[in-house]
């Protein structure tokens, strides 16, 4: 195994929100951590994840309003979306923690 998770290609319409942002899409995928591996991202040597530039991509992302959720693997989401301790606000459906 080479670190990353696998991927599939998806064609969408380069005039939709997914399509306007594909690069970023690939930039966001490409540093997901691989399955048992959720604190440690594969291209960023010795940083934590989410890493800086998954963080960024993540924000681009949510600000053309596609959904981050379902572009992490579900595995990821408690890395991203910690639960809320009493003491805590929850976190906002599509922030993402900068770990």
């Amino acid at each position: 195994m080479d670190g990353t998770r696998d991927v599939v290609a998806v064609v969408v319409a380069v005039d939709s929100p997914a399509g306007r942002i594909a690069t970023t899409i690939d930039e966001l995928t490409t540093h997901l951590p691989s399955t048992g591996q959720q604190l440690v991202c594969p291209i960023c040597s010795a940083r934590s994840w989410p890493c800086p530039p998954f963080h960024d991509a993540a924000h681009r992302v949510i600000a053309v309003g596609v959904r981050l959720a379902d572009l992490v693997p579900v595995d990821l989401h408690p890395q991203l979306w910690p639960p809320a301790t009493p003491q805590q606000q929850p976190w906002p459906t599509e922030e993402v923690s900068n770990g």
